[in-house]
């Protein structure tokens, strides 16, 4: 492969990831975010915490900055340290946000870019293996993820993860060029997600064990591979140990969410969601009644694409390797409609995801975020498809054409544009005069329905949050937990004003900040408790007296 045409795919992805998703945030980069909702403030607040707290000398997996004094145990959290860590200089220089968003629009790029390599290993045809590398990297998964999920659009190893894996059954990498190269795969995966690292073991295992059934002539070099897998992960735990020691000592037994709420619909593979640009009236009233939201609605397909995808069923069915590949499909289907079959939201019988989906990391799966696993067999079959001489080049063309064009993004929707809420006393530094450093802050209401945790990240951690919103689950030994459970739900705690008061002094908090901007109830209540709050630009600050 020429490096020219290397460089002219990366290329091409980056241009249309910067139209589809940095065109509307391009004149303030620091200040909009790309992302819809509460949860890319988990990843703008992860991108400044990890390089401060180890420019500090803190300890940036069990960080004390929030939810003191328990603190909080990222290696249970999406706190993506690989890219904090990579883009430090971009958040030192132009802030969190700024290094957020130039993440943002490299995630699609750079796995349509592996994406494409894989498919030029196995075509060598330049174009086929371009329109390849987008079907994965511009997925209606990806598209989905777009929205706020970094943790699982950072996903551009996988390709890579596959490659190295096929060249060593192919022969042309040794059993260590395929332990070091995996294993360094690996590590890099363990620092972007955990649950995708989860995901590629089995999906790796899977696809081996079928591999081993339906083609023959590789059982030889099938059944050396255990020992350069294992070498592999020994590398990566090794190089990760850090993280993988708090994961494994802290282990979290409860589910984030829960597998069974979060299927892919089985209409979802030809309806798209509102993200797609040929979604219509129709298809937003069908779309609305899938299960979860539209980030977690990435099975679309598209009509195009499924038939590009029997065509090389059909005219590859002689083929052990096609074979091998369709099936894999098929399982990915299968696997990602989780643990019932369900259609236009209604449910029909058990899927054999049942019986998995309560086990220990499997509980922290949702089935149709496998359809990122979909999204790359597919790719990479179409891409066969289009290179291989079993129809003319024009229909291969044109088919191939119309499944890019289905699944291209409504990027002028605000899924991928969000100017977040930043009070005055956070953005011009008047926090500095009322907040001492270290102060623990009690934020109202609850950080996911004010966008706090970004203020936090952009104070450069100036101050402590007593009530995160990081992930889900609270953490253990937080005092006054039935009052946090209201806070969090937005409900008036019983002891009300009071209950509250207790709630910030058994936390430390010298003070509590309410969005001048979502007031109610808390400014409410906590004025009958007596206390007088002060408005400062866009908040209200209440001290409160921690001996009281």
């Amino acid at each position: 492969m020429r490096p020219s045409r290397t460089a002219l795919a990366l290329a091409a992805y980056l241009a249309i990831s910067l139209l589809y998703f940095g065109v509307r945030i391009a004149a303030h980069p620091g200040r909009d975010w790309i992302g819809f909702g509460a949860d890319p403030q988990i990843f703008v607040w992860s991108f400044g915490w990890w390089p401060h707290a180890i420019l500090h000398a803190q300890n940036p997996i069990l960080a004390h900055s929030v939810w003191p004094p328990v603190g909080l145990n990222l290696a249970w959290v999406s706190s993506i340290p690989g890219l904090a860590i990579a883009f430090a200089p971009v958040t030192l220089l132009f802030g969190p946000v700024a290094a957020y968003n130039v993440s943002s629009i490299l995630m699609p790029a750079l796995a349509a870019w592996t994406a494409f390599l894989l498919c030029r290993h196995l075509i060598r045809s330049f174009w086929p293996a371009l329109a390849g590398g987008y079907l994965f990297g511009f997925s209606s998964y990806m598209l989905g993820q777009l929205e706020g999920h970094m943790h699982m659009s950072a996903v551009f190893l996988l390709p890579l993860a596959a490659l190295v894996v096929l060249r060593y059954l192919e022969g042309s990498l040794s059993g260590r060029g395929l332990t070091w190269r995996l294993g360094l795969l690996l590590a890099g995966q363990v620092l972007l997600s955990t649950e995708v690292l989860f995901t590629l073991t089995l999906a790796l295992a899977v696809a081996l064990v079928c591999a081993f059934a339906l083609l023959p002539s590789m059982r030889a070099r099938l059944r050396r591979i255990p020992g350069p897998l294992a070498g592999a992960y020994l590398i990566a735990g090794v190089v990760t140990s850090p993280l993988l020691g708090y994961a494994v000592a802290h282990f979290q037994r409860e589910s984030i969410n829960k597998p069974a709420a979060f299927p892919a619909d089985l209409v979802n593979l030809l309806v798209p969601t509102r993200l797609t640009a040929l979604s219509t009236g129709w298809t937003h009233n069908t779309s609305a009644l899938f299960a979860g939201n539209t980030a977690e609605n990435g099975a679309y397909l598209g009509l195009p694409l499924i038939a590009v995808l029997f065509l090389f069923a059909w005219t590859n069915r002689r083929s052990e390797r096609a074979r091998l590949l369709t099936f894999l499909i098929a399982l990915c289907v299968l696997c990602e409609l989780g643990t019932a079959l369900h259609t236009r939201g209604d449910r029909h019988f058990a899927l054999p995801w049942r019986l998995v989906s309560g086990l220990p990391g499997f509980d922290n799966v949702l089935p149709v975020r496998l359809s990122v696993y979909l999204a790359l067999a597919a790719s990479v079959a179409a891409a066969r498809w289009a290179a291989s001489g079993t129809a003319p080049r024009s229909a291969r063309a044109g088919l191939v054409t119309a499944a890019v064009v289905a699944i291209a993004p409504a990027f002028w929707i605000d899924a991928w544009h969000t100017r977040p809420n930043r009070p005055a006393f956070f953005s011009t530094g008047v926090y500095k005069k009322y907040l001492k450093p270290n102060e623990t802050v009690l934020l109202l209401p609850y950080p996911s329905l004010s966008g706090s945790m970004l203020w936090q990240a952009e104070a450069r951690f100036h101050f402590r949050v007593a009530d995160a919103s990081l992930s889900p689950v609270i953490p253990e030994g937080v005092p006054h937990l039935q009052t946090m459970l209201a806070v969090r739900s937005n409900d008036t705690p019983k002891g009300r004003g009071a209950a509250i008061l207790e709630l910030a002094r058994a936390q430390g908090a010298g003070a509590i900040v309410i969005d001048a901007g979502n007031p109610d109830p808390w400014r409410r209540l906590l004025d009958g408790t007596g206390l007088r709050g002060q408005e400062l630009g866009g908040i209200y600050l209440y001290r409160v007296t921690l001996s009281g």
